[in-house]
């Protein structure tokens, strides 16, 4: 048998529940090292499997110096863009959510993070 609506010891548990929701969500929220090391992952990533190839396809006079910074990031770029993301990245905790907001020099990212995951929002 359950609880009826209007008893105390509903809303007592109701309450317990939101708290302890808000308090899981906190306790889990990712941290800004946390997002700084996915952002890098994900910029990392793109920049060698989508930048990098599309250079060097184009036969031009800076393909010696595409090549070479493409090589450079492959070695140990990561470092690089943590400090960049780090430095250019703002974080908001929210209780039970942290925005992150990192200003990028093509647009401005923002994610939202709770409970250990990180989801970047669109705002177009």
């Amino acid at each position: 048998m359950g609880l009826p609506l209007n008893s105390r010891s509903y809303y007592s548990w109701l309450a317990g529940g939101v708290a302890l929701t808000a308090v899981a969500a906190g306790v889990t929220n990712p941290t800004p090292a946390d997002y700084q090391r996915r952002a890098t992952t994900e910029i990392h990533t793109f920049l060698l499997t989508h930048v990098c190839p599309q250079l060097m396809q184009q036969t031009t006079a800076i393909a010696p110096l595409v090549l070479d910074t493409c090589d450079d990031l492959e070695v140990g770029a990561a470092e690089e863009i943590e400090r960049y993301i780090a430095y250019h990245t703002r974080a908001y905790n929210l209780g039970v959510a942290t925005l992150f907001v990192t200003e990028l020099p093509i647009q401005t990212v923002w994610s939202l993070g709770a409970f250990g995951q990180i989801v970047p929002l669109p705002l177009s």
